[in-house]
């Protein structure tokens, strides 16, 4: 039973990274003058502003909506505290608490069943996808929306999640 064979999972692939520099592709690029190539550079360092704006936004994204919903759980909890601390019902206030933080765990949870890459940081998979095995998902819009969604109801909802690693997940998901 030790010596079975660990066979590979057939939907991931092994993709090529290395970089084809041949005799045509440096002809090409020796062929370009000095405008053409200075326009090259320029355009790739406007792409790597956008992807950089963009990361950000999704991130303002993310802290916006993360304290718009915990404020909004702990003005509700506040209140209820207030009505509850005169009556003598302050654990009613706590299984409010619980509730809330209840919903919005399990809305966080109902993103992973529409797309599963979504789950945990995203590095892992990240790093993968860079050192050239292909992860079915990994980069998609639906992830990106899927695994935003999932970081701000998780942190909401008060479980002990950080958003850095889903940012970096996130990031590669936009430079894509």
């Amino acid at each position: 039973e030790g010596d079975e064979e660990i066979l590979p999972r057939k939907d991931y692939e092994s993709l090529d990274y290395d970089r084809c520099i041949n005799e045509p592709y440096l002809e090409v690029l020796e062929s370009l003058d000095r405008k053409k190539a200075r326009k090259y550079e320029a355009v790739t360092w406007i792409m790597v502003f956008a992807i950089g704006v963009c990361t950000g936004l999704v991130g303002l994204f993310i802290d916006f909506f993360v304290r718009l919903f915990s404020q909004l759980k702990f003005n509700l909890v506040q209140s209820s505290v207030d009505d509850c601390s005169e009556k003598g019902c302050l654990a009613l206030s706590l299984l409010e608490l619980l509730g809330v933080n209840l919903i919005f765990v399990f809305f966080a949870s109902l993103l992973i069943l529409i797309q599963p890459v979504a789950v945990g940081s995203g590095i892992p998979e990240i790093k993968c996808y860079l050192n050239g095995v292909k992860v079915p998902g990994v980069v998609r819009l639906q992830t990106l929306v899927c695994k935003a969604l999932g970081v701000v109801f998780s942190v909401a909802g008060g479980l002990f999640v950080g958003k850095e690693g889903p940012m970096i997940h996130s990031g590669a998901v936009v430079g894509a």
